[in-house]
């Protein structure tokens, strides 16, 4: 598995859309950035003024966060898709299934890569938006706070990448990451029918967005991101005000589901990519 899971990583490193998508990450940073600056530029950072101002501070650090699901999901379906649908479609698995190598340690030493490259990605670049708008808007985030908010957040991407897992292994490439995209499109969209419901205080809209999230829980694992990372600011009315806040918080029994959701999900995988004809 360990020779995989090293292979694994030099594919990725020479992969021309993981090195564009870093610098367009670092793009999207510069321009967050700067957006910043010129949003606080001419404000007063004192009395009630301050006040509004860190509350408008929680909003863009939900924009950020909330955008970087968007660039989080799209790299990992676009890197993962073709992770063994384009090996067994052009026949390259066949060299390292003719080792002495099980294709159960093929299956766990690509997902550990991916999953890696997705962890450390996602981690700096929550942290990256959480430090620029605390300096900006003298945000109050408790570390501990938001290590915790970060932390369940990197259960994004271990599910996007489960889900693409098992659709690469039961389809082609280009199948693997439209419907991949599509599922993951559902859980933005059940997301946004949710928050919505609660703001207009509608019961039945808001149980149409958590039957979308029972399907794809993506955007279940954002929200309650946020939710810690905010620590007070978290829990205080502006944090119900806007799509990218918690108007309607998932329960936190929503990580216990995802988890398992997660453990099916590769198991399915698993197996599926065990019992198929290359």
């Amino acid at each position: 598995m360990s020779k995989v899971f090293l292979l694994t990583l030099k594919e990725i490193a020479r992969k021309r859309i993981f090195l564009v998508g870093m610098v367009l990450t670092i793009l999207y940073l510069a321009l967050f950035a700067t957006a910043l600056h010129y949003v606080v530029k001419e404000a007063a950072m004192e009395g009630e003024q301050l006040f509004f101002i860190k509350q408008l501070g929680y909003q863009f650090m939900c924009l950020g966060w909330y955008i970087s699901t968007l660039v989080i999901g799209a790299l990992m379906i676009i890197i993962a898709s073709g992770s063994l649908s384009g090996e067994m479609e052009s026949g390259t698995i066949l060299a390292l299934a003719s080792r002495p190598v099980s294709r159960g340690s093929i299956l766990s030493g690509k997902f550990l890569a991916y999953l890696l490259t997705g962890v450390l990605y996602t981690a700096l670049l929550l942290l990256s938006i959480a430090m620029m708008c605390s300096h900006t808007f003298a945000l109050e985030l408790p570390l501990s706070a938001l290590l915790l908010g970060t932390g369940i957040f990197l259960l994004f991407p271990l599910l996007l990448l489960a889900v693409t897992f098992l659709v690469s292994s039961s389809l082609g490439t280009m199948a693997s990451a439209v419907t991949s995209f599509l599922l993951f499109s559902l859980a933005i969209i059940a997301g946004f029918m949710e928050q919505i419901g609660a703001f207009i205080n509608n019961a039945n809209v808001i149980n149409i967005g958590i039957a979308g999230s029972l399907i794809m829980p993506s955007d279940a694992v954002y929200r309650l991101a946020i939710y810690h990372a905010g620590g007070e600011l978290g829990s205080s009315p502006i944090a119900g005000f806007g799509p990218f806040g918690t108007a309607s918080l998932p329960s936190s029994w929503m990580l216990v589901y995802t988890a398992i959701y997660i453990t099916i999900i590769l198991i399915i995988a698993w197996r599926r990519f065990i019992g198929r004809d290359f």
